[in-house]
């Protein structure tokens, strides 16, 4: 089971949603939480963001990367996609 550490400034965005999508969103950060990387939908990016992943939940992108000797997940960003890799 992984920790999940989310950054401030992914929860005042998520916390500016409509309740039907930050509900989503939460399900999905628990279920990173016990099984991550297990999602289909995941993927590893490249570039300048090697080394973190993304998950797409319609419009709405969550960027994470995992420390595997401290069992944690650090969520970095939550957003729309427009804005999300700026």
């Amino acid at each position: 089971m992984f920790k999940v550490v989310v950054h401030k400034r992914a929860v005042r965005y998520l916390n500016k949603l409509p309740i039907s999508q930050k509900e989503k969103i939460k399900d999905v950060l628990k279920e990173l939480g016990i099984e991550p990387l297990q999602r289909s939908d995941i993927k590893h990016m490249l570039g300048e963001w090697k080394g973190y992943y993304r998950i797409r939940i319609g419009d709405i992108r969550i960027i994470f990367w995992i420390d595997q000797e401290e069992n944690t997940i650090y969520v970095d960003h939550i957003g729309p996609r427009g804005d999300i890799y700026k």
